[in-house]
């Protein structure tokens, strides 16, 4: 049975069925991160943001949100974790591990494209030229995700590499 990939939904399934132990659609704030795992050989969170079409608005906009995902990420952190455990708990001594004691999480933002946005690997240099920390999934459309992109025939895995960032947990709440 083969599957077409045809709605952002379904593309936000495939990557969350590639990730281990993650969630889709967990809320921090007014923001809505797609896709959200946690690695626990590497203790990194990975972000994910999908998008479906392959135009260079979507494209940018795909990256745009990233970046405002990490200034949520950097103000929000406990929340983050709150609403992250709630979809996939963490034992105590894997959220103390992934926290490094409750003072910061690593977290590895992505997009996910879809094939034919990937082949736009001009544009692609260009956008991670101004976010060079995003990396990149793609998405073939019966849903297989490969975190590789294809350029002259060749897997070019650097490109599609994310750089983690070390985000401090705060506490949310202010005065005593």
């Amino acid at each position: 049975m083969s599957v077409t990939i045809q709605t952002e939904a379904q593309m936000a399934e495939a990557v969350a069925r590639q990730l281990r132990r993650s969630a889709r659609e967990v809320k921090v704030g007014d923001c809505i991160f797609d896709v959200v795992a946690y690695d626990k050989a590497e203790r990194l969170f990975k972000l994910v943001e999908c998008k479906l079409g392959s135009q260079a608005t979507t494209i940018g906009h795909a990256f745009g949100q990233i970046a405002a995902y990490y200034a949520v990420q950097s103000a929000r952190g406990r929340d983050f974790l709150d609403a992250f455990s709630k979809k996939v708990p963490l034992r105590y001594e894997r959220l103390m591990e992934a926290t490094n004691e409750n003072r910061h999480i690593r977290v590895a933002f992505y997009v996910a494209l879809t094939d034919e946005a990937c082949e736009r690997v001009d544009l692609i240099r260009s956008v991670k030229r101004l976010l060079p920390m995003v990396g990149i999934i793609r998405v073939k459309p019966d849903g297989s995700c490969r975190e590789y992109l294809r350029v002259r025939g060749h897997k070019e895995c650097k490109l599609a590499q994310a750089l983690p960032v070390v985000v401090e947990i705060l506490s949310n709440k202010s005065g005593p």
